[in-house]
């Protein structure tokens, strides 16, 4: 066999093994997202374990609180979500209906017809509704994400044992698993912080301006602030075409700049100072990311690509050997930082 062929022949075996790999994900999409779920919960539950263990709370124990915490939660988010869903699902015909009446109003009075092809309400409010409807679906798995998640937390506190065990006299794989852990934990803790301000800033905003669904939008704002740069554009846009329908013109621009102020204050001022190193991703990173897990898994897939993005470039970033990977996916900033440190 003829040296040149091998990279050849290299390339083409790893381009099947992706594309085998990303069959078995499109399958196993009704498995993995419960489980992937899992994992994000877990990691964000783990402090509290830890602070339980810290009062003297035996682990067992302080697994079981936490994860009673967890279902309490769970059942309330259930109970709001659903009731959001049902409601807007069925008057997602008539609101459809009444936005696309008056943009094609607006465009017929200010002699510009084509506004109405131009934004497909439709599909924008029935994006919202579908986001949803999929958060539902994974939701209702909820024995098996608490499960899991119990396993998953039990687990973890065995790790750093099994790491000296596994390493006897190297203390450096237990270090770095640490810090990676707590970058992520750091990373989630502060972003899902961030998203409930900005659900709750949302609900308030609308709710004031008398838009119906004020509790739905709010929830579609907290879900997609996980999402860089084009999330808030994506959570604002069905919300100020039902104001445009609902309130009219004017409230829908407050609406809108209402959604600038909030995005702007919470994702540029707030946040930053709060996460201190930003862990971002570069922009093309996060509109292909969003746009392969869309595809792999639907609008689930979008809603934990950018957090489960985030916790690779995390975890590659703190190896030796893959650290120039977790660099190529940050942003600009992070890289120039990179190369001064």
């Amino acid at each position: 066999m003829n040296s040149p062929d091998r990279p050849r022949q290299s390339l083409l075996l790893t381009l099947a093994c992706l594309v085998i790999l990303v069959a078995g994900l499109k399958a196993s999409g009704s498995v993995l997202l419960p489980f992937l779920l899992s994992i994000l919960i877990a990691v964000l539950a783990m402090p509290l374990v830890r602070w339980l263990q810290g009062m003297r709370v035996p682990g067992g124990l302080a697994v079981s609180l936490t994860v009673l915490l967890l279902l309490g939660l769970f059942m309330g988010f259930g109970v709001v979500v659903g009731t959001s869903v049902n409601d807007f699902s069925e008057k997602l015909p008539e609101h459809q209906a009444a936005v696309q009446a008056k943009l094609d109003q607006l465009g017929t009075e200010f002699a510009m017809p084509e506004v109405g092809e131009w934004l497909d309400a439709g599909a924008a409010m029935s994006f919202a509704g579908q986001v949803l409807n999929e958060l539902v679906g994974v939701v209702s798995n909820l024995f098996l994400i608490l499960l899991t998640t119990v396993f998953i937390l039990l687990e973890a506190a065995g790790v750093p044992a099994k790491l000296r065990s596994a390493f006897p006299g190297d203390e450096n794989p237990l270090q770095k698993a640490s810090a990676v852990g707590r970058s992520v934990q750091a990373y989630l803790g502060v972003k899902t912080l961030m998203s409930l301000g900005t659900g709750a800033c949302v609900t308030v905003l609308v709710g004031a301006m008398g838009l119906s669904h004020a509790v739905l939008w709010g929830l579609v704002a907290f879900l997609l602030n996980y999402v860089p740069s084009i999330g808030s554009i994506i959570a604002a846009l069905p919300a100020v075409l039902l104001a445009v329908a609902e309130l009219g013109p004017g409230s829908a621009l407050l609406i809108l700049l209402g959604y600038l102020v909030i995005n702007t204050v919470i994702g540029n001022v707030i946040e930053p100072r709060v996460m201190g190193r930003k862990l971002g991703l570069s922009p093309l990173v996060v509109f292909l990311s969003l746009i392969f897990w869309g595809w792999v898994w639907g609008p689930a897939g979008m809603l934990l690509s950018v957090p489960l993005t985030v916790m690779v470039k995390i975890i590659l970033e703190g190896q030796d050997g893959t650290r120039w990977i977790g660099v190529l996916l940050g942003p600009e900033a992070e890289s120039r930082e990179s190369r001064q440190s």
